[in-house]
């Protein structure tokens, strides 16, 4: 899928890649000009910020591991076009899980269970256990390399099979996914837990896992839209991604919004229901003052905005409409972390500032770079992927 190698294709402009690499340049500066005046509002607030980009990263990129594997375990025909664009996402990875790890050990003085003694409580002894400082950093490590190992294997595999028509080549690919999704459903487990629940020690969530899966392969998705528009309109994968494929993405960002709303309002209702103080205390805090406007848009833009645009058939076979709901759906993404994390870290009224802003544009231009050098090195499509193939069902 090399740029260059296809920038004569249809209407593609030679200069794009490095045009587009001057914007996400510019972003970066931008963003780090924010940052540093940013930084002055606090550390706990800057900290914060960077845990929700860098976490939103290191998900793009399991996202898109996600669309690996269960395209392999599933033995589609229709996503094969696909696959090129799910590696570049999944490629982000490394990258963003090293910087994740960074920011997590960096602020590890902004979980407040290292500054309490949490073993004071009776009932809290595995929490105190579990939260071990040396512990838990210990355990972000081994999340973090399980991740990138698998990312750096299932990427090759996926490339290599192109080359390698056999069966057993695939068979491989089969069985990494399927290992993949055991570690996977276990390490996000336990992940979610460590950096983002227990930033409220108090509080649980029997779903809160599952509620993050769904919005990794929701956000996942909807960046693996996007990059599939903007490619086949650029000509680099014209002939080979079809109206079909914008049908199919279309039905699958359709399905996992109401998924993610379905995990989203059993976490709520059934918290709302028995209404035990240690539970009802997370919504408490999100849903008075200056949050509850941040607590509606969140699944407004998560699912009601998704849900009704996708309704048509024509909706979903649109590229235009397909791309104003993949970043819909990011910042939902962005604002359902926003909503995870900050709250329990300043819990006064919001104010977006420069630290919001800046962490979001520094965000997106590394990851546009790092999005912008996987397509470019990625290996040609082969040409059996090029053959008409017919839509999922």
């Amino acid at each position: 899928m090399n740029l260059q190698a296809r920038n004569t294709r249809g209407n593609t402009n030679g200069n794009l890649p490095r045009e587009l690499s001057r914007l996400f340049l510019g972003l970066i500066g931008l963003g780090g000009l924010g940052l540093a005046i940013g930084a002055f509002a606090g550390a706990e607030r800057l900290w914060a910020n960077l845990l929700i980009v860098t976490f939103f990263g290191a998900g793009l990129g399991l996202g898109g591991l996600l669309f690996l594997a269960f395209h392999y375990l599933t033995g589609a025909k229709w996503s094969d076009p696909l696959r090129r664009v799910a590696e570049a996402v999944a490629s982000v990875l490394p990258a963003s899980a090293l910087a994740l790890g960074v920011v997590v050990a960096a602020g590890l003085s902004h979980y407040p269970w290292t500054h309490e003694d949490l073993a004071s409580h009776a009932t809290w002894w595995f929490k105190a256990a579990w939260l071990e400082p040396s512990f838990f950093l210990i355990r972000t490590a081994a999340y973090l390399i399980l991740w990138i190992l698998f990312s750096a294997a299932m990427v090759r595999a996926s490339q290599r099979e192109d080359s390698n028509r056999r069966a057993g080549a695939r068979r491989w690919n089969v069985r990494l996914s399927a290992l993949f999704l055991v570690v996977f459903s276990v390490t996000l487990w336990l992940a979610t837990t460590d950096w983002i629940m227990s930033l409220e020690p108090e509080w649980y969530s029997t779903i809160f896992a599952v509620y993050h899966f769904a919005g990794i392969l929701l956000s996942g998705l909807a960046l693996i839209t996007l990059l599939a528009v903007g490619l086949r309109r650029s000509g680099t994968l014209e002939g080979i991604i079809r109206d079909s494929h914008y049908h199919d993405l279309g039905k699958l960002l359709f399905g996992f919004s109401s998924f993610w709303m379905y995990i989203w309002f059993c976490q709520y209702m059934l918290i709302w229901y028995a209404n035990i103080p240690e539970e009802t205390a997370y919504f408490v805090r999100r849903t008075q003052g200056a949050w509850e406007p941040l607590f509606v848009l969140n699944f407004c833009l998560n699912w009601a905005v998704p849900f009704l645009v996708l309704l048509p058939r024509a909706a979903k076979q649109s590229g235009g409409v397909l791309v104003k709901v993949a970043v819909v759906l990011l910042v939902g993404r962005w604002l359902d972390l926003y909503l995870a994390i900050v709250p329990a870290v300043t819990p006064d009224a919001p104010v977006p500032g420069l630290a919001e802003l800046g962490t979001a544009l520094a965000g997106a231009g590394i990851l546009g770079l790092l999005l912008l050098r996987s397509i470019h090195r990625a290996p040609e499509p082969a040409e059996a992927i090029r053959e008409p193939l017919g839509a999922a069902t």
